[in-house]
């Protein structure tokens, strides 16, 4: 069987070397032809020894140290760059799991033309991991806020059945789904594949590109077929609740409350009954905690592991941290009548 092409596309920045490592070996020990796969890791000034690394792997660096707080400009660019007839969109923090992921991945694009892009069902972890990245495998998301939206493309690890979009074929190693605007969950960098014709067609520019609305910018063209891929994908989401909620709250400062009105997709869209809906009840639940522990129970006597007990805490501090980002927003807004 001829197998594709694929273009793996990271973005680095002194990422810690032992995961930038495992990540890189990950690649490595994968059952795919060498000859078929670049690795296109885009720079942003590394100064750990992260490049170097790179390059002992094979990987072509380019390094781009003046786009260091413009990661999406530098995805947009390392996409123009790549060959492959498939984009992976793979962050440094993301390890494949298994020899045949690649070989899983590419399947769907072999056998459905009408796919436009794939990704694994659930998020993987190890006993050894730290218990946040365990715990936001467990849920199927980096972010509960995802959850209670019903925006994450992962599932939760007490659910056995995909829940999002029309399931149009049920095949032993994937499923192939179609998506609507009404229920696009969030598509992004951790282990994303997409054809690279496809792709290019809504990277045009650079400094507008945002992976999470290239996929919404792809539905509005007619691209609406996934495959659901029925393996799993670690991401590292780090040890701290404290800093996951900072870069959260980062996150929704520079890619919503400074592009409100100009993006093509949102987690949370103000416009949507079902997001307020969905918004009102994940506050309610978070503050009042009962929910989330009840959850937490569920969750344990299907996957026995401590981590899930974080979740109130989690969604507590979201929540929190959320609120006051948003209030933070609205007294700009009065201050200065626009951000």
């Amino acid at each position: 069987m001829h197998l594709p092409t694929i273009s793996i596309v990271s973005g680095l920045y002194n990422t810690d070397l032992d995961l930038w490592e495992n990540t890189l070996t990950a690649i490595k020990q994968q059952l795919y032809p060498r000859g078929s796969i670049e690795h296109i890791v885009m720079d942003a000034g590394s100064t750990n020894g992260g490049v170097e690394l790179a390059r002992s792997y094979g990987c072509t660096v380019i390094k781009r140290p003046d786009l260091i707080n413009k990661g999406s400009v530098r995805m947009s660019l390392g996409i123009k760059r790549a060959k492959g007839h498939l984009i992976l969109l793979l962050e440094p923090d993301n390890i494949i799991i298994g020899r045949n992921w690649l070989r899983e991945m590419v399947m769907p694009f072999v056998e459905r033309p009408d796919v436009v892009a794939a990704f694994s069902m659930y998020n993987a972890f190890s006993p050894t991991m730290p218990a946040l990245t365990k715990y936001c495998a467990l849920i199927g998301a980096n972010d509960p806020t995802l959850l209670y939206l019903g925006k994450s493309e992962k599932m939760p690890w007490y659910e056995k059945h995909y829940g999002l979009g029309e399931i149009l074929d049920d095949r032993p190693t994937y499923l192939v789904v179609r998506f609507t605007k009404n229920n696009l969950p969030t598509l992004g960098d951790n282990g994303h594949m997409v054809r690279r014709k496809d792709i290019q067609k809504v990277n045009i520019n650079p400094n507008t590109f945002l992976h999470i609305d290239a996929f919404a910018n792809l539905l509005d063209a007619g691209f609406d077929t996934y495959a659901v891929v029925k393996n799993s994908i670690v991401h590292h989401t780090g040890a701290s609740i404290i800093d996951l909620v900072v870069r959260r709250s980062i996150y929704k400062y520079l890619y919503y409350d400074k592009n409100r009105g100009r993006r093509s997709y949102y987690v949370y869209d103000p416009d949507s009954p079902k997001d307020k809906k969905n918004m009102v009840l994940y506050v309610l639940f978070a503050l009042t905690i009962v929910q989330p522990l009840f959850l937490s129970i569920r969750g344990y006597l299907s996957v026995p592991e401590g981590a899930w007990f974080l979740h109130p805490v989690v969604c507590f501090c979201m929540v929190v941290g959320y609120g006051w980002s948003e209030i933070n927003y609205r007294l700009r807004s009065l201050t200065w009548g626009h951000i």
